[in-house]
C-alpha cells in the first residue's frame, strides 16, 4: 500500500515537472527577440520645395485714438460700411462698463429667447429639463475648478432654462419675464449713455475684413506691385523690417483675393503658370491653402512665384513672412522601416531589338518579408520613395493575389529567412 502511494507520488511529480519544462519552452519561446515584426501602412508623401516669402494683401489701417482699445470685432471678422469696430476709452473704469453691457446684451437676447419659445409652445419639457441638469453640472465643475472666467455665461444659461421650464406651465412667468427684460433694457440704456462720455468709437469706413494687429508692412505692399516685382527686389525686401503702428484701431483688409510672393533656388522647380497647387503654412498658423501660380520669373539663382487664394483669408489675417513648402507632387505607396527591405542582385542578360544577347548586367530585385500564420512569405516590391528612416514601395505585381497590402505584418529580423520558413 505504502509502495503504491509512493508511486503514485512520482508519477504526480513527474508530470508536474513536465509541465512546466513544456510552459517554459512555450514562454521562452513566444519572449524571444529574434522575431521582431511591425504593420505595413498605406502612407502619401508630399514632395514639395521649400520657399521664403511675403503675404500680400489690399489693407487699410484704421486710424485710432489714445487711451485704451477695446476691439468689438474679432480677428478675421467680417465688418460693413459703418460698423463699429473698436472702442478708446479715456477713463479705465470703462473697460467694467463695458463688460457690464456685454453682459447686459447676452442676457436680453437669451431672455428674449426664452420668452419666445415658452409663448409658441415649441419648448419640450424633458429636453428643458436635460438642459437644466446640464447647467447645474456645468455650474459645479467650474466652481471645482475655481474657473471664474465663464461662471456667469453658466449661471444665465441656467437661469433661462429654469425660466423656459416654468413658461411651460405659468402663465404668470411670462409676464414676470416681460418685466425682467424691460428691466435689463433700461439699464442697458444707462449704461450705453454713460459709456459714450468716456469713450471714443471706430467704425470700418468700408466693407472688409478686421484685423486687430499692424505690422508696418500695410503701406509698403499691396498686390498692384506684384507685376513689377522682381526676385532681386524681394530678397530685398525679406531683409526689411517694419513695426506696427500703436495707436491704430487695426486694419482693413479688402477685396477678394490674397497673395503669397515666393523666393525659390534658381532654375524652374517644375512650376507651371496658371495650375494650382497646395502651399502648406506652418508659421504662425498650421495649414494648407490651395493656390493659383499667377506668374513666375526663372532665374539662374533665384526664382520669384506669386501665387494668389480667395479661400481661407480670414484666418490668414495675421500672416507676413513665412516659410512655406509648395507641394509638387504627392506619392502614394506602403510605407516601410529601412530594415524590413532585403534586396537580391542578380545578372541578367542584355538582348538587342532581335532578341539576340549583347552582354550582361546586374539588377536589383527589392522585396520584403511578412508573417502569414506562422510562416514567412516573401513579397517583391520596387522602391517609389526614399526618406531617412523609410521607404514607400508598391508590389511589383500590383493585381497579383498574394501581394504586399497595407494592414500585413512586415518581418524586421531577415537573416536566416526564405520564402515559407515557419518563424512561430
Amino acid at each position: 500500500m505504502k509502495e503504491s502511494k509512493l508511486t503514485q507520488k512520482v508519477l504526480v511529480a513527474v508530470l508536474c515537472i513536465g509541465v512546466l519544462a513544456y510552459l517554459a519552452v512555450y514562454i521562452f519561446q513566444a519572449w524571444r527577440a529574434d522575431l521582431v515584426t511591425t504593420t505595413a501602412y498605406a502612407y502619401t508623401q508630399s514632395v514639395g520645395v521649400e520657399s521664403r516669402g511675403l503675404v500680400v494683401r489690399r489693407e487699410s489701417v484704421l486710424s485710432g485714438g489714445s487711451g485704451y482699445l477695446d476691439l468689438i470685432l474679432g480677428e478675421g471678422e467680417r465688418a460693413a460700411k459703418g460698423d463699429a469696430v473698436a472702442l478708446f476709452y479715456s477713463d479705465p473704469s470703462a473697460l467694467n462698463i463695458r463688460q457690464s453691457i456685454r453682459s447686459l446684451e447676452s442676457e436680453i437676447g437669451q431672455l428674449e429667447y426664452a420668452l419666445n419659445a415658452g409663448a409658441s409652445g415649441t419648448a419640450d419639457a424633458a429636453a428643458l429639463d436635460g438642459q437644466i441638469v446640464d447647467a447645474v453640472v456645468d455650474l459645479r465643475s467650474q466652481s471645482a475648478r475655481r474657473d471664474l472666467s465663464a461662471l456667469d455665461g453658466a449661471a444665465l444659461s441656467l437661469r433661462t432654462s429654469v425660466f423656459r421650464r416654468a413658461l411651460l406651465f405659468e402663465d404668470s412667468a411670462a409676464g414676470e419675464l416681460s418685466r425682467l427684460i424691460e428691466d435689463k433694457r433700461s439699464q442697458l440704456a444707462e449704461l450705453t449713455r454713460s459709456m459714450g462720455q468716456v469713450s471714443q468709437t471706430v467704425y470700418a469706413p468700408f466693407p472688409g475684413v478686421f484685423s486687430g494687429e499692424t505690422d508696418g508692412w500695410e503701406t509698403v505692399l499691396s498686390p498692384d506691385m506684384l507685376g513689377d516685382l522682381t526676385a532681386e527686389g524681394l530678397a530685398a525686401l525679406l531683409e526689411e523690417q517694419h513695426a506696427g503702428d500703436s495707436s491704430a484701431a487695426g486694419k482693413l483688409i479688402t477685396g477678394t483675393a490674397w497673395y503669397f510672393a515666393a523666393l525659390l533656388p534658381g532654375g524652374n522647380p517644375g512650376l507651371a503658370e496658371g495650375r494650382r497647387y497646395p502651399v502648406s503654412f506652418a508659421d504662425g498658423w498650421y495649414g494648407e491653402v490651395t493656390m493659383t501660380l499667377d506668374r513666375l520669373e526663372v532665374g539662374e539663382e533665384q526664382t520669384l512665384a506669386v501665387f494668389s487664394a480667395r479661400s481661407q483669408l480670414a484666418e490668414t489675417t495675421l500672416l507676413r513672412a513665412q516659410t512655406v513648402d509648395v507641394i509638387l507632387d504627392e506619392i502614394e505607396g506602403i510605407r516601410i522601416p529601412r530594415r524590413a527591405l532585403g534586396v537580391d542582385t542578380v545578372t541578367e542578360d542584355v538582348t538587342d531589338e532581335e532578341g539576340n544577347v549583347t552582354g550582361a548586367k546586374e539588377v536589383n530585385h527589392y522585396y520584403v518579408y511578412t508573417l502569414v500564420s506562422s510562416q514567412a512569405e516573401k513579397q517583391e516590391v520596387k522602391v517609389v520613395y526614399t526618406a531617412d528612416t523609410y521607404y514607400l514601395v508598391r508590389p511589383v505585381d500590383e493585381n497579383a493575389r498574394d501581394r504586399l497590402r497595407p494592414g500585413d505584418e512586415l518581418i524586421l529580423t531577415t537573416a536566416g529567412l526564405f520564402d515559407g520558413k515557419v518563424v512561430r
